[in-house]
């Protein structure tokens, strides 16, 4: 079959409308990681699978005891939610938020609890925001995140923590009520407390009053229990007839608080209808039986991914090739506003996925068909972007796994908040990302019958990446000329090894397509082995030559440096930024001068706008075998802009400092 016959039968069978009823039975259930209702919405899944034939479905259990560890990262403790309330007493009497009516207005993993008390204001609860205040016994009224405040206020005898969102986080949005918790472990469970989160509008009430010097105070309730529990990942697959060992994995995590219908019960029902039509088009005899396995899992963010990797790392058949994570997928254009996102695969895992993708999005955009009668009737909204973080395909891209892994989602004011609900997800959005999916892991799902279209697709996809790396090399040469000394010699060698390093990417994706699929036109692959060569030679020959001998020894010492990790799988950023968060003032620790201080935290900032992106990349690319000299090389491809070299320089020796990496 054809690819536009196969995109046809797909557009055909695949329904936006019906993942949208299924995102709206999903949104009904309060899906907290390690949850009674977590494990209910899987099984809801578990019974759509069933109705429609599956009998390869299994409910994975793991430890959810707030000890555990899976590489680097601790299982959650399970908590339940029976009932909870805020009212206020005192200046005046209302009820400022009920569990029944909107189940975010309860902090996560909050303790129960019965109390009449007085609110005082702290800001975002940092150490000068408390100090000089009887917080004895009180509840605190703040912006900052709970879980990482709560231990700090438990020194000051805090009973219980008021939470509200920033102006930034509310704008236009002051009844906004956001998803936040208190995320204890078995370590700190001791001290942790019990929260409830409130609009900004009400929080800008009760502010009002105290200015005018009244005392506000709440009684709280919450009846709730925190105990050692266990986490489930529900697993089905399609499986491969040829090579059964390698599969695609498709994922979406099922977990968050009703609604979150869009964050993401879309992602986990859209999951379904890619099954539902692979399987379903198989039966008709539409398509063959994938030659590979497709593997479908529905997790807990991060924490039931990262066990379920460890169990399946210990077999010795287990081949993943790449993973494609739906996060997000139902986003209506005009109730949200953002566009649709692909956040690329990390440069450190060279792969044919990202160009698959952009070609099946380019076709599925104009494709009328993919247009669902009650959804969005207009041209599909999209950006292609670098890798990005904030979901469970990091954790398939870095060790131990380290396959090509890309994330479908949209921006989202409302995200992790009560606005996220069902009338915001629309079906052709979910259509449109479903198709995309569903295409793309078909066609790659088999030896011979689509090799031919995937080389062109890379084709395309290396053609872009040569003029994007021509235009960097343009305005880098550029800045290169303006500066003086030792910068400008070192800027001139990440040119020279930017290029390098761009030729063994390639070489790396052309090398995964000839061992991944046959039937490859040899002639093509030759003409596209010697524009590889003369790229790097044309691109050189502009150059100055190296002169690597001008630099000094302690720069030289710098760059040759290679970095080797310490910890074990994938990387949890959540550490660095709350050791940063910290009020143990850790710049005193690190012995960084003010500037070396403000060049890593502006590269961690600008990382945080990819949701630590350029972090993981950094943390991806180090292998125990590439210098820091390659490893900033690399990281040019990442924005087509060649990085500070400082300023990785400086991100590694505090990792090394708080004990992630050696040299």
């Amino acid at each position: 079959m054809s690819t536009e016959n196969l995109l046809l039968e797909i557009v055909r069978e695949l329904s936006g409308e019906r993942a949208k009823r299924l995102t709206g039975i999903l949104s009904q259930y309060h899906r907290i990681q390690a949850s009674k209702e977590f494990l209910t919405s899987v099984e809801v899944i578990n019974e759509e699978l069933k109705k429609i034939g599956d009998k390869d479905s299994e409910i994975h259990e793991y430890i959810a005891d707030g000890t555990k560890r899976y590489y680097e990262w601790n299982a959650p403790l399970s908590w339940d939610i029976k009932d909870g309330e805020l009212i206020l007493l005192e200046p005046s009497q209302k009820i400022l938020c009920q569990y029944s009516e909107v189940p975010e207005s309860i902090c996560t993993h909050s303790k129960s609890v019965d109390i009449e008390t007085e609110v005082i204001h702290i800001g975002k609860g940092k150490l000068e925001d408390i100090k000089g205040k009887n917080l004895d016994g009180k509840i605190v009224l703040t912006s900052g995140k709970p879980r990482e405040i709560f231990e700090r206020l438990a020194e000051f005898n805090v009973a219980g923590i008021i939470a509200y969102p920033s102006e930034q986080r509310a704008q236009g949005y002051l009844q906004m009520i956001q998803y936040v918790g208190l995320w204890p472990n078995a370590e700190n469970l001791k001290k942790s407390t019990f929260g409830f989160s409130i609009s900004r509008k009400q929080a800008l009430e009760l502010l009002n009053f105290m200015k005018d010097g009244k005392k506000v105070m709440v009684h709280g309730k919450i009846d709730a229990d925190i105990y050692e529990g266990k986490m489930h990942v529900l697993s089905t697959k399609i499986q491969g007839t040829k090579k059964s060992s390698e599969e695609i994995i498709l994922i979406a995590h099922i977990c968050h608080p009703a609604p979150s219908a869009n964050d993401n019960a879309s992602g986990s029902a859209l999951l379904f209808e890619v099954y539902r039509t692979i399987k379903i088009l198989i039966e008709k005899k539409k398509i063959l039986p994938p030659e590979r396995t497709i593997r479908f899992l529905w997790v807990p963010e991060f924490h039931g991914t990262i066990p379920w990797i460890m169990e399946r790392m210990k077999e010795e058949t287990f081949k993943p090739l790449f993973c494609i994570n739906l996060d997000m997928c139902g986003e209506h254009p005009a109730l949200v506003g953002h566009p649709f996102t692909f956040s690329q695969s990390s440069i450190s895992t060279p792969s044919y996925l990202n160009d698959i993708i952009s070609m099946v999005i380019d076709n599925v955009k104009d494709n009328n068909q993919a247009i669902e009668q009650g959804g969005w009737q207009f041209a599909w909204n999209y950006r292609i972007n670098p890798f990005s973080g904030g979901s469970d395909h990091i954790l398939f891209n870095d060790d131990p796994v380290r396959i090509p892994s890309v994330m479908f989602g949209h921006p989202d004011t409302f995200h992790h908040t009560n606005l996220d609900t069902i009338e915001k997800v629309d079906p052709t959005t979910m259509k449109r990302v479903g198709v995309t999916t569903t295409m793309t892991t078909i066609t790659a799902a088999y030896e011979n019958q689509y090799s031919t279209q995937i080389l062109n697709d890379y084709i395309m996809g290396y053609h872009k990446r040569k003029g994007k790396l021509i235009q960097m090399i343009k305005k880098e040469k550029d800045i290169q000329e303006k500066l003086e000394t030792e910068n400008k010699v070192i800027k001139n060698m990440l040119i020279h090894n930017s290029i390098k390093c761009f030729i063994q990417f390639e070489n790396q994706i052309l090398d995964s397509i000839i061992n991944t699929f046959q039937e490859l036109d040899n002639k093509t692959l030759k003409i596209l082995e010697n524009d590889v060569t003369s790229t790097k030679e044309t691109l050189e020959s502009i150059l100055p030559p190296i002169e690597k001998q001008e630099l000094s020894e302690k720069t030289k010492e710098i760059l040759d440096k290679i970095p080797r990790r310490k910890l074990r799988g994938p990387l949890n950023t959540q550490d660095i930024f709350k050791l940063m968060s910290e009020d143990k003032k850790f710049e005193e620790d690190l012995q960084f001068s003010e500037e070396k201080l403000g060049r890593m935290k502006n590269f961690v900032k600008a990382s945080m706008q990819s949701y630590s992106g350029n972090i993981l990349e950094l943390f991806n690319l180090i292998n125990n075998e590439k210098t820091i000299y390659d490893i900033i090389s690399y990281m040019s491809l990442v924005n087509w802009k060649i990085p500070d070299w400082k300023s990785i320089f400086d991100f590694l020796d505090f990792a090394e400092k708080i004990d992630l990496i050696y040299f």
